[in-house]
């Protein structure tokens, strides 16, 4: 399996850590209801995700972790962290959109 080029997986990891970013700028933007844990769980999930593609350079399961993470944001993707949770599907949609043309599974 071929590895992602350096520049590519730094951009990946970028696009985590925006995401990441624009969760808690939505979180300060926002006074959300009590009890509302859409935005702890949105940067515990991001947090975990960077985590973990950082260590991984293979295309396949970078693009693999990206589905995952996409999808799992969207469980909690509800409520008040709604805007930041679609703004990162979306990039993350667009990377493996250009990562799935080189991937050879």
């Amino acid at each position: 399996m071929a590895d992602v080029p350096p520049a590519i997986h730094a951009r990946i990891l970028q696009a985590v850590r925006d995401a990441q970013a624009d969760v808690v700028a939505l979180r300060d933007a926002t006074t959300p209801k009590t009890g509302y844990m859409g935005f702890e769980l949105g940067e515990r999930n991001l947090a975990e995700c960077h985590a973990a593609m950082s260590r991984e350079r293979d295309d396949a399961r970078i693009v693999t972790m990206l589905r995952t993470a996409a999808g799992a944001i969207a469980l909690f993707g509800g409520g008040d962290v709604a805007p930041a949770v679609e703004r990162t599907r979306a990039k993350f949609r667009a990377i493996v959109q250009d990562l799935e043309p080189k991937v050879s599974i």
